[in-house]
């Protein structure tokens, strides 16, 4: 798929992978709806864009536990740009919150973040796209749902069912024959700001998770999701898993 001149809705679009695809989507003449929580990050990646040459995205602040939020997003989406090909559901959280011992807050956050708002997205977004062309869906899930890691329980969860999401509307999309398409994608140990809100900005827990070998940085992630969008448009690549060389699981 040329990408040239698609539209694009980019969730969690104000630092780590969200910032990366958004960057490398503008640089390939994408049309781009950002939005994020923070305005002053999101204008910021906007003023970055600008800069670049490439044309000014729609920049959008909202918070996506907000099913309006979410509606509102792809509302101004189709008013500035008349369309949609293309959804990066990249939005994402993890909180440090064990079984035994987890706030109801944490969890009711991470449902609504990653596994509610991700599937109101989707479906949003299946109005947006073109009946005949169709578009694609891209979740950004994380190795966390396809194994479970130290302290992360209730974070794997989530992410397990961002996984059951995607092949559950892959199956509906082929039942219905539409020309749509979903994937997804499940980065390991990335460079963002995961860790630091995953510990509440414990450095100490923070140094002691660090790996001590290289690991994936956020324009890694953004490489392997163009391989994805652009592929032809009859092959579906479901899940990429990819991760350092170096970590172990």
């Amino acid at each position: 798929m040329n990408l040239a001149g698609s539209i694009a809705v980019v969730t969690g679009a104000s630092s780590g992978i969200g910032e990366a695809i958004a960057l490398e989507l503008a640089a390939r003449g994408v049309r781009l709806t950002l939005t994020a929580r923070r305005e002053d990050r999101l204008e910021a990646l906007g003023g970055r864009i600008s800069s670049r040459g490439a044309e000014a995205p729609l920049l959008v602040a909202a918070d996506l536990r907000e099913a309006e939020d979410i509606g509102r997003i792809f509302e101004e989406s189709r008013a500035r740009w008349g369309g949609l090909d293309i959804l990066v559901n990249n939005a994402g959280l993890g909180r440090k919150a064990g079984f035994h011992d987890g706030a109801t807050e944490d969890w009711r956050e991470m449902l609504e973040v990653n596994v509610l708002a991700l599937t109101v997205a989707c479906r949003e977004a299946l109005a947006s796209f073109d009946k005949d062309r169709g578009g694609h869906i891209l979740n950004v899930s994380s190795m966390a749902g396809h194994r479970i890691p130290p302290r992360g329980g209730f974070y794997a969860a989530t992410k397990f069912a961002v996984r059951a999401i995607t092949e559950c509307l892959r199956q509906e999309l082929r039942t219905l024959r539409s020309p749509s398409r979903v994937s997804e994608i499940s980065p390991g140990f990335v460079t963002t700001e995961f860790h630091d809100v995953f510990y509440r900005g414990d450095a100490e827990q923070i140094a002691e998770r660090l790996p001590d070998y290289r690991v994936l940085e956020p324009r890694d992630v953004a490489a392997s999701v163009l391989h994805i969008l652009e592929a032809p448009d009859h092959v579906a690549i479901h899940d990429v898993l990819i991760r350092s060389n170096e970590q172990e699981s």
